[in-house]
Order: structure tokens, then sequence, then C-alpha cells
């Protein structure tokens, strides 16, 4: 990783484009590494397209959907699954009129779009996240854009050793300076674990346990390509890893939207309290201020510091608590490099 990173993503892979619920009547626009894209439900499903019409350059996502085809705000032409222009008020459509269409997979209450080759894009590749849509969990969806490069936000959700400091008045356990963690790789895929043995709850936690029982807690995390990440958080006896209290599922998907910035989906599943607005508040509340005014004002300090180089190139101090990020980091380039790399032999091939 050598000079400015430009648009330093991995192309061929599934990104979370939105949740759900974002897409109904109206097209939603977002940009995906560096891709402006539309979304809208069609006549025949979900629909991704390029988010400009190919007559004046308008965005599409300003326009509506009519009769299940997107229709451009500006002069009326109508396109349909496949990009192409179908519709044409004032005469045939013509037969430039295209634009790009990308693969899309609606699962789990969550929209992804394959942002490179659409011959290489295999449903079967998106991690599970099934836990999202379990109707016996209570689970709190949100969304934060964030002025940081993507792996920067992936740095900190794998080193949740940051909960003590950034989320104090949150998180904070009387047991960090007796933490135990763990790091350990499946392919691919990265696991990290960090326990708090033998404390009282985190504030957080004391609501639904009190303030004075003595606890385990422990953060598990499973990193996925490109950039997304299961946090599973569990309340046992201390000692008795197997003597369960309470725990919660969580869902952090970060997906680059250019350099430096990038969209952070986050949601929390939880197995108790269910069907209890209350609780559903708390949550809510809980991912307003740490993820909002905690998380996103130190990535986006961070990257002003940064600046426009990868951090790696900096020479920052390491410490073991980062071993899952650089795991992480470490997977994601070889696969961004093997994967220019393929491009580059293509394009000589086509000379």
């Amino acid at each position: 990783m050598g000079g400015e990173t430009s648009g330093n993503f991995l192309r061929n892979a599934w990104y979370m484009f939105a949740w759900g619920e974002e897409v109904a009547d109206a097209p939603l626009g977002r940009t995906i590494v560096g891709e402006e894209l539309v979304c809208f439900r069609g006549k025949d499903g979900l629909v991704v397209l390029a988010d400009r019409c190919p007559h004046r350059f308008v965005p599409l996502s300003l326009g509506s959907v009519a009769d299940g085809v997107l229709e451009c705000a500006y002069h009326g032409l109508r396109f349909g699954s496949d990009g192409r222009c179908m519709f044409n008020p004032l005469g045939d459509p013509p037969e430039r009129a295209v634009v790009r269409s990308y693969p899309v997979v609606e699962r789990d209450r969550v929209i992804w779009v394959w942002a490179g080759d659409p011959a290489l894009a295999d449903p079967d590749g998106i991690a599970d996240f099934s836990f999202l849509a379990d109707p016996a969990r209570a689970t709190v969806t949100g969304y934060a854009h964030v002025r940081a490069d993507y792996q920067l936000a992936i740095d900190n959700l794998s080193d949740l050793t940051h909960v003590q400091f950034v989320h104090r008045d949150y998180q904070a356990s009387e047991a960090y300076h007796r933490l135990v963690d763990d790091t350990w790789q499946d392919g691919d895929v990265v696991h990290r674990s960090i326990t708090f043995p033998n404390g009282r709850p985190a504030p957080f936690l004391q609501s639904f346990l009190g303030p004075d029982k003595l606890i385990d807690f422990t953060m598990e995390t499973r990193w996925t390509l490109p950039s997304n990440i299961k946090l599973s958080a569990t309340v046992t006896e201390p000692g008795a890893p197997d003597q369960y209290l309470i725990g919660n599922h969580s869902a952090h998907l970060v997906t680059p939207e250019a350099d430096g910035s990038c969209h952070y989906f986050y949601a929390h599943s939880r197995d108790y309290g269910v069907g209890d607005p209350e609780a559903d508040e708390k949550i809510r509340e809980w991912q307003r201020v740490g993820f909002g005014e905690q998380d996103k004002p130190v990535l986006e300090a961070q990257q002003r510091r940064v600046g426009h180089r990868d951090i790696m190139e900096l020479r920052p101090v390491i410490l073991p608590t980062d071993a899952g990020g650089v795991r992480a980091r470490r997977i994601l380039a070889q696969r961004i490099a093997r994967e220019r790399k393929g491009a580059m032999l293509e394009a000589v091939g086509d000379q």
C-alpha cells in the first residue's frame, strides 16, 4: 500500500446498501465504493442501478417509481431492472439510454449490493446475520454517516478495549485490568474475544442485572470480508461460562462510501426484554450516544490526523489487542492486491 489510498476497496464483494425498511415507495440514492447508486422496489423485485440518467446526467434517485420502473425526474425517461430505458414520453426509447445494473440481494432485513463483476456475484458468499430477522429476538437498527476511512471503523470494532474509555459512561468495567483476550482465524474469517472477569456490571447492564451482582462479561467479534462484524456479548456467572444469564448479538456493517468516508449500519439484537418498548428505547439511546456522539467524533478526528495516507504507512505502535484488526487489514489488502492483479492481466489480454 503506497502513496495515497485512492479507491482502496475490494470490488468483488457484497456490501450493505441499506436496511430493507429504508427502501419503500421512493428510490434511495447512496454512494458505495465511490460509485453513485440508486435502489428501488420494481415490479419484479429489488433493483440497484447507477444513479445517473444517461440523457442529462441528473441523479435518478431524484425521480420516482412509476408502474414498477424508475422514472427520471427531469424528462420522464423510465428505466427497468436491467438498466435499459423502456419508456420515452416523446417517442421511442433511445437505444443508448442504458445505465449499469448491479446484483442485489435482500436478506435478513439487509439490502446487499455487489460492486464488482456481476458474473462473480454469489449470494452464498454473504455472511450469516440471520439473527437480525429472528422473531424471537428484539432488534433495534441504526445508521451513521462517518467521515473516516472504513478500515479505521473496522479497527475500532476489532479492538473493543476502547469501550473502557470512549464509552466509559455506559460500558466501563471494574474488571478491565483483569481482562482476558484471544484472537484466532478460520480461513479469511477473524475472531476476537475479550472477557472482563468477576466484576460488577457496567452501567449499561445494571438496569438488567442490578449494580452489585458479580459477572463475567465476554464480547466476541467475527470479522468477514470485506468489512462486516458480528459481535456477541454474553453475561455468565463468574468462572462458569456455561451458566448463561443474558446476552445479545449485534451487527456492525461498514460500507465504504469514498476515500475517507463510510456508511456505518448497526443493529442490536437481544433475547431479553422482547416486546418491551422501554428496553428498545434504552438501546436506541445507547446507539445514538455510543456511536453518534462517541465513536464517530473519535474516528473523524483520527481521520483528520491520518489524512489521505493508509494508517499503516505511519508505522503506528501496535498493541497486543490490535491483533484482530491487523489480521483483518492483512487479509483485505491481500484480496485487493489479488483482485487488481487479475484486472490488470485481463486488461493486458484484451489489448
